[in-house]
């Protein structure tokens, strides 16, 4: 996957549960050097069944993100990771299977890729590592370290994750109180900044995607329903 579209886009007791975690639709809105474009956002379960959905469009181009996962024991699982990008110019599609049973992760688009993973190793799309996020965070952690998976090359990359201050949010002129956290990984300058609101269960507000050559960001602009 292109970098600049990587913004739309770990074994512990947690004592959040992640099914606890609230449904939402929202609309927020992605903005790079290359274009801005708002559209829907949606969380939601079907018994163990998760999707997280993003859906874009206007008169240039056209977004679709889609994360569909399990969780057990306060796990995700990955099972699906879907891109559809338009028009030509951007197009990025790509689709990808997580094969928990076989252990392999396969990548079909314009690099078709397959990686072998182990069955100790907890590895993320660019959606659903939000959702991990999420219950470290509701449970207390100021630090801690994520799997991603690498879209380009297959395989994964280890990213560091750290709460680095408190800041107050302003959505629709409603407050939030938003942990935001960073996160980072050795030898690279990007960095990448979540505004995390505790008044939605730490529901993102907006991630700001930074590195020396460009500046993404996706930023909440109304809450269409929540829980």
């Amino acid at each position: 996957m292109n970098y600049k579209f990587s913004i739309i886009s770990t074994l512990i007791i947690f004592n959040c549960v992640a099914s606890d975690i609230p449904e939402y639709e929202a609309k927020y809105n992605f903005e790079s050097e290359e274009i801005s474009i708002t559209g829907i956002r949606q969380f939601k379960r079907n018994q163990n069944d998760y999707e997280i959905r993003f859906d874009a469009s206007n008169l240039i181009a056209s977004m679709m993100f889609s994360s569909k996962f399990n969780i057990d024991n306060d796990m995700v699982l990955p099972k699906t990771y879907d891109i559809k990008i338009r028009p030509k110019f951007l197009k990025r599609d790509r689709s990808v299977i997580f094969n928990q049973q076989e252990n392999f992760i396969q990548s079909n688009g314009q690099k078709p890729w397959q990686t072998s993973i182990t069955e100790s190793e907890s590895i993320f799309d660019p959606l659903n590592v939000q959702i991990m996020i999420r219950i470290y965070i509701n449970s207390g952690f100021e630090s801690f370290n994520l799997n991603i998976l690498d879209m380009e090359e297959g395989g994964f990359k280890k990213y560091h994750f750290e709460v680095k201050n408190i800041e107050t949010c302003v959505v629709n002129n409603i407050e939030y109180e938003c942990k935001i956290l960073e996160r980072s990984r050795e030898g690279t300058q990007r960095i990448v900044k979540y505004y995390l609101a505790k008044e939605l269960d730490y529901m993102f507000v907006k991630i700001i995607d930074t590195s020396p050559d460009r500046t993404n960001k996706l930023e909440l602009k109304e809450i269409l329903s929540f829980g």
